[in-house]
Formats: structure tokens, sequence, C-alpha cells
């Protein structure tokens, strides 16, 4: 069974590499890497891509939908409880998909990539009198795409809320 999971890894990092502007990383060690976050478990993943583009995760979704292989979007990794940490493709979007890439000071918003850290994105929005409210301990690390798929908080949520009392819209 073992063999048969290699040979469909092996044909899906081949279909991947070609494919993927970003980087593929189906080698052990960054696999051993990304099979921690800041939780206490560990789990090694499959492979791992670092995506430059929205086409780059366009076709990592593909060709892992294709082949019924999961997929673990990740950020910073400061999960507590072990949410970025997985048996899947994981596709770090810290690296290449972090910008805030518009605010809007009168309707009160901001349009931002996945993997924007949180101080970063408060420090953009700070000059127009805003902020995101959800003030999670690793804000220094922990990513807007994490938050969201975690429906983060922080000491201050009862006073602001959680992160899904902030997010307007997403693209997924």
């Amino acid at each position: 069974m073992e063999t048969a999971v290699a040979a469909e890894i092996k044909d899906l990092l081949a279909d991947l590499a070609p494919r993927v502007s970003g980087e593929v990383r189906f080698d052990a060690w960054s696999r051993g890497l990304y099979s921690t976050d800041a939780s206490i478990y560990q789990i090694e993943p499959l492979g791992v891509v670092i995506p430059k583009t929205l086409e780059d995760v366009h076709a990592v979704v593909e060709a892992c939908s294709r082949r019924g292989v999961p997929i673990l979007p990740r950020g910073g990794g400061t999960a507590l409880g072990g949410q970025s940490v997985g048996r899947a493709v994981i596709l770090d979007m810290s690296k290449h998909l972090n910008r805030v890439l518009e605010v809007n000071r009168e309707e009160r918003w901001a349009r931002v990539q996945p993997g924007v850290v949180l101080d970063e994105i408060n420090a953009e929005l700070r000059p127009h009198g805003l902020f995101f409210a959800p003030d999670v301990s690793p804000g220094n690390r922990a990513t807007l795409g994490g938050m969201m798929g975690n429906n983060s908080a922080g000491a201050h949520s009862l006073v602001y809320g959680r992160t899904v009392e902030h997010v307007r819209e997403m693209q997924v």
C-alpha cells in the first residue's frame, strides 16, 4: 500500500513542478519542517507548495482534487490545536501571498492576501484610524488566512469579537 501512495505522490510532484511558479517541496527536510506548528502535534505532510500566485494555488487545488489528495492551507503555523499540520499537501501562503492590496478608509475595509501577518495589516491600517480587531497573542506571526480558518479571537474578543465578525467577504 505504501508504494502505491509513494507512486501517487511522485506523479503529483511531476504534475505540479512544471505548473507552479512558486516552490514545490516534497523532500524529507521540507516535510519535516512543516510537520509541526505551535501545538503538541507532529504529522508529516505529503509535500509542501509555496505558491507565488493565485494561479499556483489553482494548479495545486486542481491537481490534488483530481487525485483525491487532501490540501491544507497554512500561514504562520501558530495554531495551538494542530490545525496547520496534517497528512496533506501543505499550501504555505505566508511567503508570497502576504500583502495588503487595498484599504478603503471611508467604508472601513481592507482587501488582503491570506498570508499577511496581523501586525503588518494593523501597521498599514493605523494611519487610517483603523485596525483589525482580533488580537491573537502571536500577532507578529499569525496570518489573516489562518485567523479566518480558525475563527481566531484573542484576549479582547468580548469587546471586539472574533475574526468572523470582521470579515466581509472571502474568495475561496
